[in-house]
């Protein structure tokens, strides 16, 4: 009994296990699709330093920008970091600057064993002086020798160079670790390393690995690195579950900081093709990004090992791919035999059933036309509804139309029977004034402006008055067809400025600018110069006068309509 409820626990904890693994893929899936953000974050720092270089001028901060420049493409894309390396490596020669002239030797070690050229990576290590090398400089001198014969060996994989490659990888990290930062945030994966290469204890390597894991963020490039090497670690111990599952955080974390020279998201596809045929189709888009970061980074070392890899993976899956195929022909003709016999059945069904299909058809027929009648009949009043109330409407209209003539006509009268008046009078004064021998004060009555200022003030004040009586919406219509600075502002709703007075005498035809000007008693160039000042602010100059003559095709009653 204790057996068996071991037994359970155990295969539980291996499906919850596998469980956490599939989201973590399906976390690396989605992490993938938002690549492009990551990417652009990446470059948008990069653009940031270069412009920041061409703006400094003092010689050491070119030489520490250039490194910032370098540290970034690092990982990112081998040529331009290798290019910022020799740059730097050149400017420091030149300046006699010891120390950025050691650290440049060291980056272009770094970044040439990166992409497969020891010999040359050597040959800039052996550039350091060890004896006289900034103190700051040693730990990175003696890791990147051991990096340099890290991958010398890899590269070997053989019985003769391997092992010796490996005791000098060995050697240079242990002097490295001599130099360490212990504050540095790398420092407890550097004591994982040691454990490992220097002495050997895999459990303390682990507690370094998981250390530095708990003190980095997941961007971080640390991160990465140590998640990778706790893979190696599990895979070790023969540990699969957790060898996939550090491989996925590490290939995430590679993500996130753009590391486009990483080996997690490759071996990762290896590990899933290998592992488990449900992710294959996965392992064959990781293994493609995998060989675009590559071609990216330009390392051909990977080119060459992915090419090794992807001709498997690819062949497998084109193999599940022509098995998903068969299988889906084998589903079409089933299918189709499916549908073959539904349309026999149904033929037959259709056969017994035609007779009494054509009555129902014939009865539809019927019920049809009986309401397509009714709905006629339905059009027919609703459209009688319609013209009625049109016709209502143009009778409303109409009565409106006349009640605005009546008023005009009133208007009009009116003025007329006041000048008739006013000119009765005048006539009986003259002759008074004649009779009275007065000529000289006649002549002082007639020539004064008073009685014309009053007069031009009436008729224009009926004019107004007579005019938006008769279109009462062409203020608004009139400065829809100006620009909204230019747009003319009433001083009281019932009066007219100059320049609408003038547009609406052309609206009623009067276009002769000196007629406009006897009209509105101002001189014709006052008239002339109101038109264009206002035809400019016009939105369409061009049409601006066939415009004017079409406002208020409609005479609106607003208390109508209301």
């Amino acid at each position: 009994m204790t057996r068996f409820c071991l037994l359970s626990l155990l295969f539980c904890w291996a499906v919850l296990a596998h469980a956490d693994n599939r989201q973590l893929l399906r976390l690396l899936d989605e992490t993938i699709d938002k690549r492009e953000q990551f990417l652009k974050a990446k470059q948008d720092k990069i653009d940031f330093l270069k412009q920041k270089l061409k703006k400094e001028k003092e010689k050491t901060a070119v030489l520490s920008v250039i490194d910032d420049l370098y540290n970034e493409y690092h990982v990112f894309q081998f040529d331009s970091a290798r290019t910022y390396a020799s740059k730097g490596l050149a400017m420091a020669q030149l300046q006699h600057n010891a120390y950025f002239e050691a650290l440049f030797n060291i980056h272009m070690a770094e970044i040439l064993a990166a992409g497969g050229l020891y010999s040359e990576a050597v040959e800039h290590l052996n550039a350091v002086d060890e004896q006289h090398v900034d103190h700051n400089l040693l730990f990175g001198f003696y890791y990147a020798s051991f990096s340099v014969y890290s991958y010398w060996s890899d590269y070997c994989n053989d019985q003769v160079y391997t092992p010796q490659y490996r005791k000098k990888a060995s050697e240079c990290l242990k002097k490295a670790m001599g130099y360490a930062d212990v504050s540095d945030p790398l420092y407890k994966f550097y004591l994982g390393e040691q454990k490992v290469y220097v002495e050997p204890d895999r459990n303390k390597a682990r507690a370094f690995y998981l250390n530095t894991l708990k003190t980095t963020q997941e961007e971080s490039r640390i991160y990465a690195m140590a998640s990778y090497a706790l893979a190696g670690n599990y895979r070790m111990d023969g540990n699969d579950r957790l060898y996939e599952e550090y491989l996925i955080r590490a290939a995430l974390s590679d993500l996130k900081s753009c590391t486009m020279e990483n080996l997690a998201l490759q071996n990762l596809a290896m590990h899933l093709f290998q592992q488990n045929p449900d992710h294959l189709e996965r392992a064959e888009r990781y293994i493609n990004i995998s060989m675009k970061d590559a071609k990216f980074y330009n390392n051909r070392l990977r080119m060459i090992e992915i090419s090794q890899i992807m001709p498997q993976i690819m062949e497998s899956y084109q193999t599940m791919v022509k098995k998903q195929n068969s299988n889906l022909r084998f589903s079409v003709v089933f299918i189709s035999l499916l549908v073959l016999g539904l349309v026999l059945t149904s033929f037959l069904v259709f056969k017994q059933n035609r007779k009494l299909t054509a009555r129902r058809i014939e009865l539809a027929n019927n019920n049809l036309q009986l309401k397509q009648l009714n709905l006629q009949l339905a059009n027919s009043n609703l459209q009688q509804a319609d013209l009625n109330e049109k016709l209502q409407g143009l009778n409303r209209k109409l009565l409106d139309t006349n009640k605005h003539r009546e008023a005009l006509a009133s208007i009009y009268i009116d003025l007329c029977a006041k000048y008739i008046d006013k000119l009765e009078k005048f006539q009986t004064l003259v002759k008074r004034k004649i009779k009275a021998n007065q000529a000289q004060d006649l002549l002082q009555t007639v020539s004064s402006t008073r009685v014309s200022e009053e007069d031009a003030a009436t008729f224009l004040n009926r004019f107004d008055k007579a005019f938006l009586e008769l279109y009462p919406s062409f203020v608004e219509e009139f400065n829809s067809l100006l620009r909204t600075e230019g747009q003319i502002v009433q001083k009281s709703p019932l009066s007219l400025t100059t320049e609408l007075r003038t547009f609406a005498l052309i609206r009623l035809g009067v276009k002769n600018t000196a007629d406009i000007a006897g009209l509105l008693f101002l001189s014709p160039q006052t008239i002339y110069n109101c038109r264009s000042v206002t035809k400019g602010k016009a939105i369409c100059k061009d049409s601006f006068d066939q415009d004017v003559m079409s406002l208020c095709t409609v005479i609106h009653n607003e208390t109508a309509e209301q």
